[in-house]
């Protein structure tokens, strides 16, 4: 389905965001140039009778990011938080 305005513009300050926050924490004179990500988020909150609600959403590079590509974003991440010893970050490594 086409993205509308709303979403193309919301896209691109998605992507604007993520390359200012990798500038901000990762030190690094060539950081190529950004081709895929996801970003997942959580929203919490309390209905009328005062139970509480939560809501997992997931968005992706102009919502287009293939799901093989975002299940290899997420098992690398796993791996890293998990096995840190067995994650190549540097291909000089």
């Amino acid at each position: 389905m086409p993205r509308t305005p709303e979403q193309r513009e919301a896209d691109e300050a998605l992507t604007a965001a993520i390359d200012a926050v990798w500038a901000a924490y990762i030190d690094d004179d060539d950081p190529g140039l950004l081709t895929d990500y996801m970003v997942i988020g959580v929203r919490r909150g309390y209905d009328d009778e005062g139970d509480s609600w939560s809501q997992v959403c997931r968005f992706s590079r102009d919502d287009s990011v293939p799901e093989y590509v975002l299940l290899g974003l997420l098992e690398q991440t796993r791996s890293a938080m998990t096995r840190p010893d067995i994650v190549v970050v540097d291909d000089e490594e």
